[in-house]
């Protein structure tokens, strides 16, 4: 998964514009309106000699004129189930920009959660939120990272996850900026378990 977050993210902050994305969701706009909303995801294998992967990026689009922008995390998910599994989820939502007086951008990560539940198996998950801009007197930028969760249940578990919530910016006169970090969770629920959980909220500007 990645080993570096926090470069990571900031590569994507600052290229997103010029990212290619196959597997993100395409912009709706209409006058000053924005909204993308990632795909509902899940991904499944459902046990034996399980292994699931699954990677799902969401980059949200532009509106102008005291627009509002709003960018939604897919639903994720990713499951393994049990015998000999293995699950990995790569989860990221990157917010858009609006402009003009009284813009907002919203962002929200993804529902997330990741699995494996049992006998040989290892979870990891990673979830990174990047927040949008709204650039304009009165602007407005909320970014909330996604529910998260991830579980390994036992046996030769394992579990791990990284969380990373980035405000985004809001720039102009009377402009407000507010960041939550995702809900996070994670476990792994004896025989061999190990959990691990990082996680990283940094405000916005």
């Amino acid at each position: 998964m990645r080993a570096m977050i926090l470069p990571v993210a900031a590569l994507l902050l600052a290229g997103a514009a010029n990212l290619p994305h196959p597997a993100a969701a395409e912009g709706l706009e209409t006058g000053g309106i924005s909204i993308t909303r990632g795909g509902g995801n899940v991904n499944t294998a459902a046990a034996k000699n399980s292994f699931a992967g699954q990677a799902a990026t969401t980059i949200g689009g532009m509106a102008r004129n005291g627009g509002r922008v709003k960018t939604l995390g897919g639903l994720n998910r990713n499951l393994a189930s049990g015998r000999n599994s293995t699950a990995l989820q790569d989860t990221t939502t990157v917010g858009g920009t609006a402009f003009g007086r009284g813009a907002q951008a919203s962002t929200f990560g993804g529902l997330n959660t990741n699995a494996a539940r049992g006998f040989g198996s290892l979870a990891t998950q990673s979830a990174t939120t990047l927040g949008g801009q709204a650039l304009g007197r009165g602007a407005q930028s909320q970014v909330s990272g996604g529910f998260n969760s991830n579980l390994a249940a036992g046996r030769f578990s394992q579990a791990d996850q990284q969380v990373l919530t980035m405000g985004g910016s809001a720039i102009g006169r009377g402009s407000l900026d507010r960041v939550s970090g995702g809900s996070n969770r994670n476990a792994a629920l004896a025989r061999g378990s190990a959990a691990s959980q990082q996680v990283v909220t940094v405000g916005g500007q």
